[in-house]
């Protein structure tokens, strides 16, 4: 294990080489160097996660899907919150391990971790933004850990690069998730039911090649 006054240093330094920095760490250890890096982290598996700074077209989706989120909710009778990525999520079944989602949708009152008003336990639905240095980690394990949360009812993994969009919407049934991809740009994805159009995703996204 590194020291904690050391990890900060351990995590800049293994970036200028890495693209996906991964240290052994304990919980506290974590808890520590995240109210000192300026950028997201996770911590899964007793291991800290981080890619470090995202890039401009990743923020340009965060924030464009955030938009659309507040407004497609508005006319939701319930009472939904739209959060970006300083917002943990707890998964209670892997306590201990703690995710930032790019956005998350809360519905109703949030549940805190105890003693914390930056972790959640209880999301609605959870957005990542994919990049080469997370796409599997994403894909994988870390989609993997978001379906043992009981409130979440939609994950959406979005490509960066090109067009792409996997939903995954959970069923009526125990333990069942219903997978749709989308690739068209004038295909429609649900999101709680309600079509939005990827063009609108995209739309302010220029892609590479």
């Amino acid at each position: 294990m590194f020291a904690t006054k050391n990890l900060q240093t351990a995590i800049i330094e293994q970036l200028k080489t890495q693209t996906l920095v991964r240290i052994p760490a304990t919980e506290e250890e974590f808890l520590s160097v995240a109210q000192q890096i300026p950028f997201k982290i996770e911590y899964f598996d007793s291991e800290i996660i981080t890619s470090g700074l995202t890039s401009y077209w990743h923020e340009v989706l965060v924030m464009t899907i955030g938009g659309i989120l507040y407004n497609l909710y508005q006319n939701k009778a319930e009472e939904f919150t739209v959060l970006g990525s300083n917002a943990g999520v707890l998964i209670p079944k892997f306590e201990g391990d703690y995710y930032l989602p790019d956005v998350l949708v809360v519905k109703g009152e949030p549940i805190f971790k105890p003693n914390s008003t930056a972790i959640i336990t209880n999301p609605h639905l959870v957005i990542e933004i994919l990049s080469p240095a997370t796409a599997t980690y994403d894909q994988g394990a870390k989609s993997a850990a978001y379906k043992h949360l009981p409130s979440l009812q939609q994950i959406i993994l979005v490509e960066q690069k090109c067009p792409g969009i996997s939903s995954y919407l959970r069923a009526d049934q125990p333990n069942i998730w219903i997978n749709q991809d989308f690739y068209n740009l004038e295909e429609e994805i649900l999101i709680d039911g309600i079509p939005v159009v990827l063009r609108d995703i995209y739309r302010k996204v220029k892609f590479e090649g």
